[in-house]
C-alpha cells in the first residue's frame, strides 16, 4: 500500500518568508526557531475503563518499549510513546517507525480503539533558548525545566487552541500538536508572541 502524504496546512505561509520578517521586531537577535515536522505518523490508542492495564501491556509488548508514566515519553525522533491521559498513549514517529495501523488494531482488540491522526495534527517545532518565553505568552503550564523537563508531554492550550505539548531535549526543544484546522491561526500566534525574540521560521 502506498501511503498519501496530505499537503501543509502552512504551506501559503512557507512560500511566503516576506510575511515571517515582517513580524520581526527591528534589532531582534535570532534565538529561536520554528519549523513544521513532516512527515509524521501519529496514532492514539484509548483503552476500555477495565481494561487499561492490558492494553498498557499489550502496547508495550508490541512497541518494546516501557510504557512512560502520566504526561511523560519514552522513545526518541523515530518513535515516541508519550501517555497523554488514564489509559491514553500516543504514537508519535517516523512513518517507518510506527507500526502498521491494521497489525496494531489486531494486538489491541478487545481492550482498546486506535485511531490515526496523521491527518489530523500539524506538528510544530519551537527551538531554542528563548522557545518557553514565547509559549508562555500563550501557555498557563510552568515550563521551567525543573517542572517541565526533557521527556515531558500534556495535553494542554495554545490561547484556545487544544494541543498535545512534549519536551523533546534541553536546546530546548518543544514540539506542538495541533489540530490541522488550527494550524494557521496557532503559526499567527507563536509568530506574534516570537517577534520581540527574533523568532525565524524554516520550512
Amino acid at each position: 500500500m502506498i501511503a498519501i502524504e496530505r499537503r501543509s496546512a502552512l504551506e501559503a505561509y512557507w512560500q511566503n518568508a516576506t510575511t515571517h520578517a515582517s513580524m520581526l521586531v527591528p534589532g531582534a537577535t535570532a534565538s529561536v526557531t520554528l519549523w513544521e515536522r513532516r512527515p509524521l505518523s501519529i496514532l492514539q490508542v484509548s483503552a476500555f475503563a477495565t481494561t487499561i492495564e492490558d492494553a498498557g501491556t499489550r502496547l508495550a509488548d508490541a512497541l518494546q518499549l516501557a510504557l512512560p508514566p502520566a504526561n511523560r515519553s519514552h522513545g526518541d525522533a523515530r518513535l515516541s510513546l508519550r501517555s497523554v491521559g488514564p489509559g491514553i498513549w500516543q504514537l508519535v514517529g517516523a512513518p517507518d517507525g510506527v507500526p502498521p495501523v491494521t497489525a496494531l488494531r489486531q494486538t489491541l482488540a478487545g481492550v482498546a480503539t486506535l485511531v490515526d491522526l496523521s491527518h489530523a495534527r500539524t506538528a510544530l517545532h519551537l527551538v531554542g533558548g528563548a522557545a518557553a518565553d514565547i509559549l508562555r505568552k500563550h501557555c498557563g503550564l510552568d515550563l521551567d525545566s525543573t517542572r517541565f523537563p526533557t521527556g515531558s508531554s500534556v495535553s494542554t492550550r495554545l490561547s484556545a487552541i487544544g494541543m498535545n505539548l512534549s519536551r523533546l531535549n534541553d536546546q530546548p526543544t518543544f514540539e506542538l500538536l495541533l489540530p490541522r484546522s488550527c494550524a494557521e491561526h496557532a503559526l499567527e500566534l507563536l509568530l506574534g508572541a516570537g517577534a520581540e525574540f527574533g523568532l525565524r521560521t524554516s520550512s
